[in-house]
C-alpha cells in the first residue's frame, strides 16, 4: 500500500523545487506534490499534505484510500513520510532532477525537512536560490 506506481508528471517550477504528479498502486487517480531540495543541508524540503490531483478528479477517478474528491488526501497524508520517500528515491524522479545539480557531484540526499508554513517555504526556496547561484559562480571559476 502507498506504492509509487507511475510518475505522471516532474515539472521544475523554480531552482531545485519541482511540482510531481504521480500515481500510486498502480491505481488510475494522480496525486501531486511539491519538493523543494535544498543544496547546503542536502535535505527535501516536503510539506505534509498527499493531493489529488484536480484535473484527475474531474476526469471521474475516484481515490481508493479516501474515496472523497477534497484537495487533500488525509487518509494517504497519515503516511505522507514513505509517499514522498518514494518519489524521491524513484529512478525517473532522481535521473530528471540530477542535471540541477551539475555542479555537485555528491548523490543527492534523500532526508526530509518537514514545512507546512507557505512563509517557510518560500524563505527557504529563496535562501536556496542565492546559495546555489553561489556554488555556480565558484563551479565556473574552478574550470
Amino acid at each position: 500500500m502507498y506504492s509509487i506506481s507511475n510518475i505522471v508528471l516532474i515539472k521544475k517550477v523554480d531552482y531545485c523545487v519541482w511540482h510531481v504528479i504521480f500515481q500510486m498502486d498502480d491505481q488510475p487517480l494522480e496525486y501531486a506534490t511539491d519538493f523543494l531540495y535544498l543544496i547546503k543541508e542536502k535535505k527535501w524540503v516536503i510539506n505534509s499534505l498527499i493531493t489529488h490531483e484536480l484535473t484527475s478528479l474531474m476526469q471521474g477517478n475516484e481515490c481508493v484510500y479516501c474515496g472523497e474528491t477534497k484537495i487533500a488526501c488525509f487518509v494517504s497524508s497519515k503516511e505522507f513520510e514513505i509517499i514522498k520517500k518514494g518519489i524521491i528515491k524513484n529512478g525517473l524522479f532522481k535521473q530528471q532532477i540530477v542535471e540541477e545539480f551539475e555542479f555537485n557531484h555528491e548523490p543527492v540526499s534523500t532526508e526530509i525537512l518537514v514545512v507546512n508554513n507557505k512563509a517557510k517555504w518560500d524563505e527557504f526556496a529563496s535562501e536556496n536560490r542565492f546559495y546555489g547561484n553561489l556554488q555556480r559562480i565558484k563551479s565556473r571559476e574552478n574550470k
